[in-house]
């Protein structure tokens, strides 16, 4: 990927090697929006070679991380403007992700690390999985406890002799 200056424009433009004529300005979205600029949008990733849709299955593996990051700082953010409440922790973990969601959804989130550009989108979709109870920072849920205890009641009944 080779990156230089859009002559007169002032800022960064990434071209990718293997995609013809395509070129990113290195903005945020709402840089673009004040300046006018169209998203640009890959081609289909089923016409990508194998090898484009590796390059871009490592970076997805890089930034994946900071997109989690960016999701529990949506979450703090949540928790902390809620303050005290009698409410479960679960109930008010799930809170704040809908509310993050909610923030996303209404074009308001900041990226709070901004070092590198996130999709919104990437950090709406861990926050859904807060919201469905596919992740938490209280530790594994009761059912998925009950579950395992059963799961491992039933395996050893069935390892013990007769």
């Amino acid at each position: 990927m080779r990156g230089c200056k859009d002559a007169g424009k002032g800022y960064l433009v990434a071209e990718p090697s293997g995609f013809p004529g395509l070129r990113i300005p290195l903005l945020s979205d709402e840089e673009c929006r004040a300046r006018g600029i169209e998203p640009v949008r890959f081609p289909p990733r089923e016409t990508w070679t194998q090898a484009q849709r590796d390059a871009a299955d490592r970076l997805a593996e890089i930034l994946l991380p900071h997109a989690y990051l960016e999701a529990l700082y949506v979450i703090q953010a949540e928790l902390e403007r809620q303050g005290k409440s009698n409410v479960s922790d679960a109930v008010m973990e799930k809170a704040a992700a809908t509310r993050g969601v909610a923030l996303i959804d209404a074009g308001k989130w900041k990226q709070r690390d901004a070092w590198v550009h996130l999709p919104p989108s990437w950090v709406r979709q861990i926050l859904e999985m807060f919201i469905r109870g596919e992740l938490s920072l209280l530790g594994p849920s009761p059912t998925r406890q009950q579950k395992t205890k059963r799961s491992k009641a039933r395996a050893s009944r069935t390892a013990s002799p007769r």
